[in-house]
């Protein structure tokens, strides 16, 4: 026989899920029975993300939904951000260990809604998810566009999304903006996020990293061996590493692992040629290029790869970034990325005035491209979009 209390869950499932399909008022003629419920213990982003959508929600209509927290019964007609008991008492199917840190669900169940995801910046994302249904953009630090409607109804909702791109950063002087970052979902390490915005992807160094690693200045009266062999000969300016000498490696481990203990914020660290072309023509260095079929790439690949076996050890929860880039734009033949390496692809000479499948002058740019996508699924594009000169031109 089937207790009364089951009966009871029974029905309040039904509810709900009878409830699912209609459209949710949350806002009548400028008044509103909702509140904004919010875990006693949520985190930073997760209150901002409440506290964005109690002023645009106002801003849109004159109403302002009171925030409460979970710390005694919340009742009523409910906007649930972030997990919370609120949330559980529902029973409602959230995936979050698969949303990961920046995921999140959209829902409506009966008479709630419910913004949910990951508790770094997931929900705050979902909060601005659902304000851009309801008509809100933000195109710049000081132009938005929010719409005014003294009724706001939220249609059925039963999704869950998570960012394609793991990280995100259009590098423009706009959108540093912290507000500006985050309501469009960037996590660019040169924005002005912090904690409020559930942090972001940090850099430690950015790119370009040889030199920092093993300087010349310390190391090439001793050690010219260290750096490439140019033309017969150890060059100490304008020179990459050697990059086949035990050595080496071992000083640029010592040197991230050194990184990661003054740095422990970063996510990323940039193991990356110099801005410049001198690549090392030593017999060892050429001998794995010609293994890795005439590419450049190769050498620093097997580099990159050796030293980040070695740093996970120690931190297996960071990753090492590098550059394919100028000469090392094409991938290597046999070597393949760690799952900790990240490769940053740097088109530096393709054409930007048209789609990259349909312009002659990205040919190469478009094989370099599959190429890494064949051998890793977790690829960076630094895209030249940018007048680094001058930011406010194309």
């Amino acid at each position: 026989m089937r207790s009364l209390l089951g009966l009871s869950l029974m029905v309040c499932v039904a509810c709900l899920s009878a409830g699912a399909a209609r459209p949710l008022v949350l806002v009548r003629d400028g008044r509103s029975a909702y509140s904004i419920c919010l875990s006693a213990q949520a985190s930073p982003s997760e209150r901002r993300g409440a506290e964005e959508l109690q002023k645009f929600l106002e801003q849109m209509s004159g109403a302002r939904l009171a925030i409460i927290t979970d710390a005694g019964e919340a009742n009523g007609d409910l906007v649930l951000v972030g997990n919370s008991s609120a949330l559980e008492r529902l029973r409602l199917e959230i995936p979050f260990a698969e949303l990961g840190p920046e995921g999140f669900a959209l829902k409506t169940a009966g008479r709630y809604l419910v913004i949910a995801g990951g508790r770094q910046r997931g929900t705050m994302y979902g909060v601005y998810a659902l304000l851009e249904k309801l008509g809100c953009r933000w195109f710049s630090r000081d132009v938005s566009r929010i719409p005014r409607h003294r009724s706001i109804t939220v249609p059925p909702l039963d999704e869950t999304q998570k960012p394609a791109f793991e990280y995100r950063e259009p590098f423009f002087t706009e959108a540093f903006d912290k507000d500006w970052a985050a309501r469009n979902k960037m996590n660019g390490a040169n924005m002005a996020l912090d904690q409020t915005t559930g942090g972001k992807v940090s850099y430690y160094p950015f790119v370009h990293t040889f030199n920092r690693l093993v300087p010349p200045d310390k190391y090439f009266d001793q050690h010219p061996e260290y750096f490439s062999l140019i033309d017969g000969k150890r060059r100490r300016q304008r020179s990459q590493l050697c990059l086949t000498n035990p050595e080496v490696l071992r000083l640029a481990v010592a040197g991230v692992l050194r990184w990661m203990e003054q740095h422990p914020e970063a996510t990323l660290y940039s193991v990356s040629q110099n801005d410049w072309e001198g690549w090392c023509e030593c017999d060892r260095c050429r001998q794995v290029e010609q293994e890795e079929g005439g590419a450049h790439s190769g050498p620093i690949l097997q580099f990159v790869n050796a030293l980040a076996a070695e740093v996970e050890k120690k931190h297996p929860d960071k990753l090492i970034d590098t550059l394919a880039y100028w000469y090392s734009e094409a991938p290597p033949a046999g070597t393949r990325p760690r799952p900790n390496v990240r490769i940053r692809l740097c088109p530096i000479r393709a054409c930007e005035a048209h789609p990259y499948e349909q312009c002659p002058y990205n040919a190469e740019f478009m094989e370099n491209l599959r190429g890494w996508a064949r051998i890793t699924n977790q690829l960076y594009i630094w895209h030249y979009v940018t007048n680094f000169r001058h930011y406010l031109l194309p």
